[in-house]
């Protein structure tokens, strides 16, 4: 058993072997996935913030690799909250070093830490493109907070648009409020 005590679970979803860790029931809910390139400028930043506040008050499930500074923020916040989050890991559960805040809301029953990768290794970029692929195919919409041009991140969004995946993209909603005449 992880450091948490709880039993790893598994289920299957999107033609995967999943394992997880905490409130499975989590799954069950409409999950919004965020993501955020490593370097944000400050009003997508304040966007992200006010956006994960939003999901907080509401109790909306968010799920994520949480792996950028900005989504260990939005992380942090939703944990402070109580609020229900899913963590995506590049690495199998059972290897997994939670930290005490995630101990304390897989405790709590407001969060779950799920995986499908079957042996631990340094994460890649590769590996975090696709963990982010993962997340992303358990939601039911997507959210960027900033995706910078040229990025992995920025492939990632093209390549969810031309899918049709319902993407809220905050950085133009931001850009398209400072653009507009008051």
């Amino acid at each position: 058993m992880p450091l948490s005590g709880q039993p790893i679970w598994s289920f299957e979803r999107a033609q995967r072997h999943w394992t997880g860790l905490g409130a499975s029931q989590l799954l069950d809910q409409p999950l919004t996935a965020f993501f955020a390139s490593r370097q944000c400028p400050g009003a997508a930043i304040r966007a992200a913030m006010d956006w994960a506040l939003e999901q907080a008050s509401a109790r909306r499930a968010v799920v994520g690799g949480f792996h950028s500074p900005l989504e260990q923020s939005v992380l942090h916040l939703l944990l402070e909250a109580r609020s229900p989050v899913v963590a995506v890991l590049a690495r199998p559960v059972a290897d997994a070093r939670l930290k005490p805040e995630w101990e304390t809301a897989i405790a709590g029953g407001n969060m779950a830490v799920v995986s499908c990768s079957t042996q631990a290794k340094r994460l890649t970029t590769e590996e975090a493109l696709e963990r982010n692929e993962l997340a992303a195919g358990l939601a039911e919409r997507i959210v960027i907070a900033y995706a910078n041009a040229g990025g992995g991140l920025a492939r990632q969004l093209a390549s969810w648009l031309s899918r049709g995946l319902p993407v809220l993209n905050l950085a133009e909603l931001v850009a398209g409020v400072a653009g507009r005449p008051r």
